[in-house]
């Protein structure tokens, strides 16, 4: 808790934040009571806040209705600074080898659409091919190191196509880096764009029936390297309830961001 505090209140005044002379709490122990949250208690606010008050955490706690209502109000620039800052100090800056992959979160399945209040729209009807079957939710696309460490992140509808994605991020990556991707990021104009611009190779896992192959050492280092993100993607997977609850679709995705800074955090500093 304390290294989780001085984080976020450096982090803000770094930024010249200043919270309201007649807060309770104030956004750095906001922002502390919501990494804590996501981290042991899956984003559960109100058994957070009941052990908040248990351990006596903080001096003073909002009431539930509140405590959301300032988690909302936090600039979502000040989430991703938080990401930027956790990544710049646990990235290894001689990293050149890098895996790009989705995974997807489900709000709720075909079958019960017809009672959903969030996420209704066809462009959120995905399918997951791990679980093969069909969902509505959202979509998380994240770029990594082989180390395991998260460069970049988006989250788009689950219609959304793998390669559409990365063709939308900024991809600060060093010259003549690797990044590694499974079938669904074959795309030739796309590869030749980063290979000739950024001078980035875009080495991705081939089907048998394409003309452009990898070779051996191509192919053996996609072995050894990409499932290193399914690891990440389990350790962030695993810290969700079975449902996350959400009555809107910014609460529902900020619990997704919270899940993702708490891997990075107990990265930065492992409680277990």
């Amino acid at each position: 808790m304390v290294v989780i505090y001085y984080f976020c209140d450096e982090l803000l005044k770094t930024l010249n934040f200043k919270d309201d002379p007649q807060c309770k709490m104030t956004t750095a122990e906001v922002m502390t009571f919501t990494l804590m949250s996501s981290m042991i208690y899956n984003c559960n606010y109100r058994t957070s806040r009941l052990m908040a008050l248990h351990h006596r955490y903080f001096s003073k706690i909002l009431r539930h209705s509140q405590l959301v209502r300032r988690i909302h109000a936090i600039p979502d620039e000040i989430w991703i600074l938080v990401f930027k800052a956790l990544q710049v100090i646990l990235q290894n800056k001689s990293c050149q080898h890098f895996i790009v992959d989705s995974f997807p979160v489900k709000t709720y399945e075909t079958h019960k659409s017809f009672r959903a209040r969030i996420f209704k729209g066809k462009q959120y009807h995905g399918y997951s091919a791990s679980k093969k079957q069909f969902y509505f939710g959202i979509k998380v696309h994240m770029v990594i190191t082989s180390e395991g460490i998260p460069i970049e992140f988006s989250i788009t509808p689950a219609s959304m196509s793998d390669i559409r994605s990365l063709q939308n991020f900024s991809l600060d990556l060093p010259k003549n880096s690797i990044l590694m991707g499974d079938k669904a990021y074959t795309n030739y104009q796309f590869e030749d764009e980063l290979a000739n611009l950024d001078k980035i190779q875009l080495l991705v896992k081939r089907r048998k029936n394409l003309t452009r192959q990898n070779s051996y050492d191509d192919n053996q280092l996609l072995k050894q390297k990409r499932n290193t993100i399914e690891t990440v993607f389990s350790s962030i997977v695993s810290r969700m309830p079975r449902n996350i609850r959400a009555r809107t679709e910014k609460g529902f995705c900020l619990k997704v961001i919270f899940f993702i800074l708490a891997y990075m955090f107990n990265l930065y500093f492992p409680l277990y």
